[in-house]
């Protein structure tokens, strides 16, 4: 104690014992708080961080690849001719006038088949080639899912429910629109999975199937419908020609209805085993089927 005056002046000591360390700990208590706060806001106590969901792969086909064949001509006499394989792999020789121009419209492979499941013919579908390959066919839509390596679902169009079922043969691409009653996805495997494809030399898709997945054999009728292999040349806004073998043919009872359904000019004969249709420009067409010929090969 210092005195002097009339006050007196105490020197003021740090405070000792068990108040400083409470102070202390109110203290680290207080600047705890926000921060406990601050990561509690972040990420609940407890959970561990998950990883973003993976994003739903998808697929789109931009690229318009042309899936035609234009075979290889040879010319005799005014004639073109050119060499032909059906779906089934059975072959034949054709000959036309060369103004016909078949070889350049070009062929593509089509193909009825149908699930062997107690004759239920509900189950018939049409195999075709759409001219502009799997790009015509997507639309730059993307696809709803694959069903095996070389086969995918897609929308069939803006217009409409159905779907499509797109099977790649490289180079070769084949659809299948599945309506007016769609398959269940156990039944649109079994098409999958068994249906199968080889391209000869020259260039031709041949098909073949395991059961229960059944394709219609040359002549055979199914739905009052040709179900057998048959190749199309041309379409679209151009002249359509359509050869299939059918066996003691009739043209009287044949039905073709890609070349019926157009309501253009039509005329259909049959010729040494097979059935030659031709739909397009009145007269033209006729011109067309009286002027090929055609001979199956060995």
């Amino acid at each position: 104690m210092v005195g002097g005056g009339r006050y007196d002046i105490i020197e003021a000591e740090e405070p000792r014992g068990p108040r400083r360390w409470i102070g202390m700990a109110v203290l680290a208590v207080l600047l705890a708080v926000p921060v406990i706060s601050l990561v509690a806001s972040r990420e609940p106590a407890g959970l561990p961080r998950l990883p973003p969901p993976a994003p739903v792969p998808t697929a789109t086909v931009g690229e318009r690849r042309p899936n035609i064949l234009h075979p290889q001509v040879r010319r005799r006499d005014g004639r073109e001719i050119i060499n032909v394989a059906f779906p089934d792999g059975s072959r034949a020789e054709i000959s036309y006038p060369a103004g016909a121009g078949l070889a350049a419209l070009g062929a593509r492979p089509a193909q009825i088949g149908w699930l062997d499941q107690d004759d239920n013919y509900d189950l018939v579908r049409r195999l075709t080639a759409p001219p502009g390959g799997a790009a015509e066919v997507a639309r730059e839509r993307p696809m709803l899912r694959n069903l095996g390596k070389r086969v995918t679902l897609w929308k069939s169009s803006s217009w409409d429910s159905g779907q499509l079922m797109l099977f790649d043969f490289d180079p070769w691409s084949l659809a299948l629109f599945d309506a007016p009653r769609p398959m269940t996805f156990e039944q649109r495997m079994i098409w999958a999975e068994n249906l199968r494809g080889r391209v000869t030399e020259d260039g031709y898709l041949v098909l073949s199937a395991k059961p229960p997945l059944v394709l219609g054999r040359p002549g055979q009728v199914v739905r009052g419908e040709q179900a057998g292999p048959q190749l199309w040349f041309g379409g679209g806004r151009e002249t359509l020609v359509v050869f299939a073998p059918i066996p003691g043919c009739d043209a009287q009872r044949v039905r073709l209805s890609m070349v019926e359904d157009r309501r253009r000019a039509s005329v259909g004969v049959c010729r040494n085993g097979f059935y030659i249709a031709a739909s397009g420009t009145d007269g033209h067409v006729q011109r067309i089927v009286d002027g090929i010929r055609i001979e199956p090969e060995d």
